[in-house]
């Protein structure tokens, strides 16, 4: 029997069995598998899964697990109350969400429990969402003994909202049910109540206007210059092109300012990363407000409204539900079971039936196209992404089938295929499920449509290693001190985006992108001429890895060897930035001399630099170190003193100098000395605007940092112009929705209010 700790890791039991099948006839048997479906077929025929012995107990059990619990969600909600009569309101509200996360939908608990978290957002002034939780309260047998209650706070909630029409209404059905039979409140407590009643008419009828509220949204942007009649998802200021030795890739046809939007795409289908579950809608990937709600069945998901969770029920999440664990132990593999169930059994053996009628042609130059002409966001679109089959090795193929065939496997025990198999068929493969896939050496009684699925289950997973794409949000990476956070797009779910993986690489690109949700916006960060590419990076960034490094990545990854013009010229631009001073002219060494006055150094000379760099890269640490220890000022004495030994063999240019800006600044804003911490950032925003570009996002980023310093040192009016400068900047690389921009907005607006007294006053 494996060892426990073995239960459900995906990769440890692939490992096992690569080491048990490496140099059998099972595995020259399956080398010689020249299809995808082929290749499912003989993990299957073999049994190869059989090696997995964890696996038919998983089958067994994973349904039962992260169910509702009645108990569960009644610990919650006592814990709920208490917070609340504590006056914590915050921390009541996320205890009261997940008592409704663990409440079966049907029990009063759930709707006690969306209630009691009304209540609590009533208090913190949160009025849209606390009228949000009293109707789903309401429409989910809310005790008729305490509904009074909730229909009183809606309407005190309108009036302080301004929504007199809205309060008026929610007045009447108040009113109607304390004159009918189901208001029962006896004595003094009816009578209190009731001049809680009185006292709400009298405030509707004293309200003088009706404020219509509404709804915060991030606006979507649109591409420049209209909509490509071909690619549908991307400007009609560039063109679908196709060479034998570039492929598909998108050409300008028009001149292309800088800051010009050419992509706004939604994804084909998309995965949430299971660390962002708590934090993210399941489906559009938003942040979760505060009236979020889960799956009807499980506790594993979050949504942040019925909308959301309706749509990711009947698309993919009543398949995948009992199944989440297995799924996060496969990594990015999940998205290609995504892929299909957002393509849906009917229409995927209908297409792969009958491609001609979905494709314009079998030409190269014309895959992902419609018979209409066009490339859009169709299952076309997905299927035609390169698989690199023919460059992959045969252990990387069986580790990929292997994937596959477990992800067939949940689908088949799900009854995926009820449609496509007789009910008595569909019934025995799910109840004898292991029997079937899992022990002996018969031959497994999997259908043709089942093998099916399983070739393009794993077709996807193979183009997913190429054209997988990372969503990003913003996010803070220190919680200590508001003031000195850094911010940066961290990975939060991975998608397919066909238009987008049309552009070819470039370790220096044309286009920078970012994300409303699940929505991809891509915007030119360079004037595009008239016949020109429009290049993405794949990650490998000039400004950010050798040109050695950035080779090796895409050539193990990607399978080719780069040839934009940082790869064919040099990075002797860039060494400056990571380069030794020379001795004798402070000039850029490169290799054994100076670039400027050509000085050789011997290797001896060379040997003691790099003895100078590692003793301060432990000075550095050293500094840290105290810093998180919150001695500042030892951590601000070694950071001077490590500043002032790598200014004497680093080059003036050198990254690690403006890190020791930074880590200088931090300290002093910690110790709440901004005004310090300022000053310091400024050397650190100049040398990020050197390193990266005027233009660039890094320096837009670091330009904020310094504004909010600046806004907490009371320095207004610099605040004011960084700010402006750093807006200015993430305009014209993201859109008016993204959250950097709303942050910056919001500091401008908070600094001219500061300002205003003062200029009064003066």
């Amino acid at each position: 029997m494996a060892d426990s700790s073995e239960f459900g890791n995906w990769q440890v039991a692939i490992d096992n069995i690569l080491d048990s099948i490496q140099y059998s006839d099972e595995f020259k048997s399956f080398s010689q598998q020249r299809s995808n479906e082929s290749r499912v077929k003989c993990v299957f025929t073999d049994k190869l899964l059989k090696h997995v012995q964890w696996l038919p107990l998983y089958f067994d059990a994973c349904k039962t697990w992260h169910g509702k619990s009645v108990e569960v969600a009644r610990v919650w909600k006592n814990k709920g109350n208490k917070l609340f009569q504590q006056k914590r309101y915050i921390d009541a509200v996320n205890a009261y969400t997940q008592s409704c996360l663990n409440a079966p939908v049907e029990s009063d608990d759930f709707s006690l429990s969306l209630g009691n978290r009304s209540a609590a957002l009533f208090y913190l002034g949160k009025y849209q969402e606390c009228v949000l939780d009293i109707n789903r309260a309401l429409g989910h047998r809310f005790p008729s003994d305490s509904r009074h209650k909730l229909l009183a706070r809606r309407t005190s909630a309108f009036v302080k909202q301004g929504q007199r029409s809205e309060a008026e209404d929610s007045y009447r059905e108040l009113n109607d049910f304390v004159s009918s039979k189901q208001f029962n409140l006896q004595g003094t407590k009816r009578d209190d109540f009731l001049k809680e009643v009185d006292c709400l008419e009298k405030s509707i009828s004293n309200m003088t206007r009706t404020a219509a509220h509404k709804n915060e949204t991030k606006e979507t942007p649109v591409v420049s210059f209209g909509q490509n009649t071909v690619v549908c998802q991307a400007t009609d200021a560039v063109s679908f092109h196709y060479t034998n030795e570039q492929g598909r890739h998108l050409v300008a046809n028009r001149h292309i300012p800088k800051g010009s939007t050419l992509i706004v795409e939604r994804p084909f289908a998309a995965v949430l990363l299971p660390e962002h579950y708590d934090t993210h809608c399941h489906y559009c990937f938003s942040l979760l407000p505060l009236t979020a709600i889960g799956c009807q069945r499980c506790i594993s998901v979050r949504f942040c409204g019925e909308k959301c969770r309706d749509v990711a029920w009947s698309s993919y999440h009543k398949i995948e539900c009992p199944y989440l664990d297995l799924y996060h132990s496969i990594g990015i593999a999940h998205l290609s079971l995504r892929i299909i169930l957002c393509a849906g059994l009917d229409f995927l053996l209908d297409f792969l039936t009958q491609q001609s009628k979905y494709r314009q042609s079998e030409k190269a130059s014309e895959k992902g196209i419609n018979p209409d002409g066009k490339y859009d966001r169709s299952y076309l679109t997905v299927y035609d992404l390169m698989t690199h089959e023919d460059s992959t090795s045969s252990q990387d193929m069986l580790q990929y089938s292997l994937t596959a065939a477990l992800l067939l496997m949940t689908l088949v025990h799900a009854n995926f295929f009820k449609k496509v198999t007789s009910s008595g068929d569909s019934n025995q493969l799910s109840e004898n499920f292991a029997n079937l896939t899992l022990k002996g050496r018969n031959k497994s009684d999997l259908s043709k449509e089942m093998y099916m699925i399983g070739g393009l289950l794993l077709r996807h997973i193979l183009q997913l290693v190429c054209n997988a794409h990372a969503i990003t949000s913003l996010q803070a990476t220190s919680s200590e001190q508001v003031s000195t956070q850094d911010t940066e797009q961290v990975r939060i779910a991975t998608a397919i985006y066909p238009t987008a993986s049309l552009m070819n690489h470039s370790c220096d690109p044309t286009i920078i992108s970012s994300f409303i949700n699940d929505v991809l916006v891509v915007k030119a960060v360079k004037d595009v001429e008239v016949g020109e590419e429009i290049f993405n990076c794949y990650g490998p960034h000039y400004c950010r890895m050798s040109r050695e490094e950035r080779q090796e990545v895409l050539k193990s990854q990607y399978h080719f060897d780069c040839l934009c013009q940082p790869c064919s010229q040099s990075d002797l631009s860039h060494l400056r930035f990571s380069a030794f001073k020379c001795p004798v002219c402070a000039g850029v060494v490169s290799g054994h001399s100076c670039r400027e006055c050509g000085h050789l150094l011997s290797e001896k000379v060379l040997n003691g630099l790099k003895l100078k760099a590692e003793k301060a890269n432990r000075q550095f640490n050293e500094a840290i170190r105290l810093m998180n220890s919150q001695d500042y000022d030892g951590a601000i004495h070694v950071l001077e003193d490590c500043r002032s030994q790598r200014q004497s063999f680093l080059y003036k240019d050198h990254k690690d100098l403006g890190q020791i800006e930074d880590a200088i600044a931090r300290c002093y804003a910690d110790q709440g000395d901004f005004s310090s911490s300022a000053d310091h950032l400024f050397t650190s925003v100049k040398m990020m605007s050197q390193m990266y570009g005027e233009r660039s996002i890094e320096h837009a980023n670091e330009l904020q940092k310094l504004a909010e310093v600046l806004f907490n040192a009371e320095r207004f009016t610099e605040c004011l112009d960084v700010a402006s400068q750093s807006l200015s900047l993430f305009e014209c690389l993201y859109s008016s929705g993204h959250e950097a921009v709303k942050q910056l907005m919001d500091l401008k607006d908070a600094a001219v209010r500061a300002l205003t007294p003062l200029m009064q006053a003066n």
